[in-house]
């Protein structure tokens, strides 16, 4: 499997969004002709491995991104309220009507889920430079 980095040429400083993969054998700039061996298959692992990890955490944000706006729809339901537990006409609910504001936190702590795993989805990028 090839490795998404970004290649950057020391003499011309071309920078090129490029797919490694670890049966080439040399890194070739297309504007100078500079060339130089490929990335270690140690190196490639480690940065797959890596880019395996980030993938999967932005598949649980996505995932729970789903369930905040889910927790949000069921939250503002069909009662006319949010969070105050005031109905439609201004005279406060009572029963289970009232009592949604459990969805309420639930779309906070999925949001923030969202938030954190969404940074650590997209903390690392690598430029190989050659």
């Amino acid at each position: 499997m090839g490795i998404q980095c970004r290649l950057r040429c020391s003499e011309c400083a071309t920078i090129r969004d490029v797919v490694l993969n670890a049966e080439e054998r040399d890194i070739t700039c297309p504007v100078c002709g500079r060339r130089i061996q490929n990335l270690t298959t140690e190196e490639h692992r480690e940065v797959e491995a890596v880019q395996k990890k980030q993938k999967l955490f932005g598949i649980i944000a996505l995932v729970f991104l789903a369930f905040t706006v889910v927790c949000i729809i069921l939250w503002v339901g069909d009662t006319g309220t949010w969070t105050s537990g005031m109905g439609v006409d201004g005279k406060p609910l009572t029963g289970p009507k009232a009592a949604n504001e459990g969805f309420f936190f639930g779309a906070i702590v999925c949001s923030l889920v969202t938030l954190v795993l969404g940074i650590l989805g997209s903390l690392k990028r690598f430029v190989v430079e050659f």
